[in-house]
C-alpha cells in the first residue's frame, strides 16, 4: 500500500461556505474507494486557505491514475468544479512500510477472497503468490465498480472483530465466519462465483475453523457443502488445511483442539 495526498485547489478563497464542495469531495472518496482505487474507510480531510487535502492509502502508487475512474468517479469530480474546487492534484507521500507488495502474477491461476477484521488491504489474494490483488484488475462486479466486494468485506471485518473482542454476539459473530450457509458466507461464495463468471479464474471462498474436539476428528472433516473429502497433503500457503474444489471452499484445522 501506499500513501497518498490528493489536494483540491479552492477557485475563490473568499467564498462563504464550501459545503457543497466538501460534501463533494465525500462522494468522490468513496467513489474511488468503491472502484478499488483507495483502500479503508477514514480519509481525515484538511482545508489550508487555499486548498483541502486529503490523505488516502492506495493498493499501488498508480492506482489514481485518472484512467481507472469509472463514469461515478468523474461524475463527483465535475460536480467539485462546480462547487469552486479543481483538481485533483495527487502527491505519491511513500510506501506503507507494514504493508504486503501487490500481486505481480501475469494471470493468477485462482483467486481467494479473504480478509481480517485488521487489513485494510483489497479482499481479492491471489491464489499463486497469496498477495492481494487491487480490485481495478478485474471487470466490475456491480455495474461499474466493487460495492458487493467492499460492503461483504465490511460485514466480515464486522464479524471479526467481535469475534476477535470475545465479548459481544461471539456465537452469532463465529457463526457468520464458520458456516457455509451463513447469511455472510452466502454472499461471499455469490461473489467468487461472479468472479469466476467475470474472469474464468475458479475463486474461493474462506470458512473460518476455530474450535475442536481432537485432531483426529478434525482431519476426518467432510466439505459442509458437498459431503467430499477435502483435507490437503499439505497445507495451501501454510494457512488452509483443507480445499474442496467442487464447492471451492477453504478452511483451516481448528486452532483449539480441546
Amino acid at each position: 500500500m501506499y500513501t497518498v495526498e490528493i489536494c483540491f485547489q479552492i477557485i475563490d478563497v473568499n467564498t462563504e461556505g464550501m459545503e457543497g464542495s466538501v460534501e463533494a469531495i465525500k462522494e468522490f472518496l468513496n467513489g474511488l474507494r468503491f472502484n478499488g482505487q483507495i483502500l479503508g474507510r477514514e480519509y481525515p480531510i484538511a482545508r489550508n486557505i487555499d486548498k483541502y487535502q486529503i490523505y488516502v492509502l492506495t493498493p499501488e502508487e498508480n492506482s489514481l491514475d485518472k484512467d481507472r475512474y469509472n463514469k461515478n468517479v468523474r461524475h463527483w469530480i465535475n460536480i467539485l468544479v462546480n462547487n469552486g474546487v479543481t483538481g485533483p492534484d495527487i502527491t505519491i507521500i511513500g510506501k506503507d512500510p507494514d504493508s504486503s507488495d501487490t500481486c505481480s502474477c501475469n494471470k493468477p491461476g485462482s483467486y481467494i477472497l479473504y480478509t481480517t477484521y485488521l487489513s485494510l488491504e483489497s479482499p481479492l489474494s491471489c491464489g499463486d503468490c497469496f498477495l492481494p490483488v487491487p480490485l481495478y484488475r478485474i471487470p466490475p462486479t456491480v455495474r461499474d465498480g466493487y460495492y458487493d466486494i467492499i460492503v461483504w468485506q465490511s460485514n466480515y471485518q464486522s464479524c471479526d472483530t467481535l469475534w476477535m473482542n470475545d465479548n459481544v454476539a461471539i456465537r452469532c459473530a463465529y457463526r457468520e465466519l464458520s458456516q457455509a450457509n451463513s447469511s455472510l458466507s452466502q454472499e461471499g461464495r455469490t461473489i467468487c462465483k461472479t468472479i469466476f463468471s467475470l474472469t474464468g479464474i475458479p475463486t474461493y471462498y474462506y470458512l473460518y475453523r476455530h474450535t475442536g474436539r481432537n485432531l483426529e476428528q478434525e482431519k476426518a472433516r467432510k466439505c459442509p457443502s458437498c459431503g467430499s473429502n477435502w483435507l490437503l497433503e499439505e497445507p495451501w500457503h501454510n494457512m488452509f488445511d483443507f480445499k474442496c474444489e467442487q464447492c471451492k471452499l477453504l478452511s483451516n484445522i481448528a486452532l483449539n483442539i480441546r
